[in-house]
């Protein structure tokens, strides 16, 4: 995906990504929490653009060395392309930048295909938190360790 753009959300963004965010997820986070996510951690909160159109995000939370993955969503035919990939690897440099040492997320347990994502960045299984979704699914619980050192965050890949 050469012509792929990571860049930080603004709030003209919030339409294209609340389509991406109905597209991607059973129960999707309402318009207006995106708003306030972007508004209190815009800095954290992600793009990916292909030739000017907005195409995946990614928002994360920071609290004192920590932080948490909140979403991450990709257009359907746009998956398997390496959206979600540059999404998390940007990420995880402003967090180095900002001196955070660890990465946090849930993920459905029946999502294969993004548990895997995040296996090959080096996240590690953490635990089941049951009843952890609205519709009563349960949640893997999942870290990362940011190792300021390493440039290459995409660990098992290589």
């Amino acid at each position: 995906m050469k012509s792929l753009r990571i860049r930080t959300a603004t709030e003209s963004d919030l339409p294209n990504i609340a389509l991406v965010e109905n597209s991607s997820f059973d129960q999707p986070y309402p318009f207006d929490l995106l708003k306030r996510l972007l508004q209190q951690f815009g800095n954290t909160f992600l793009v990916a653009e292909e030739n000017g159109k907005l195409v995946g995000y990614s928002a994360a939370s920071m609290k004192r060395g920590s932080a948490h993955l909140i979403s991450i969503g990709v257009l359907g035919e746009n998956r398997r392309r390496g959206v979600a990939t540059s999404l998390l690897n940007n990420l995880i440099r402003i967090l180095r930048r900002c001196g955070v040492d660890e990465l946090w997320l849930e993920v459905k347990l029946e999502n294969n295909e993004a548990i895997a994502l995040y296996e090959r960045f080096g996240f590690e299984r953490i635990c089941i938190v049951q009843n952890y979704y609205s519709d009563g699914s349960a949640a893997l619980r999942m870290r990362l360790g940011i190792d300021k050192d390493v440039l290459t965050t995409e660990r098992r890949r290589r």
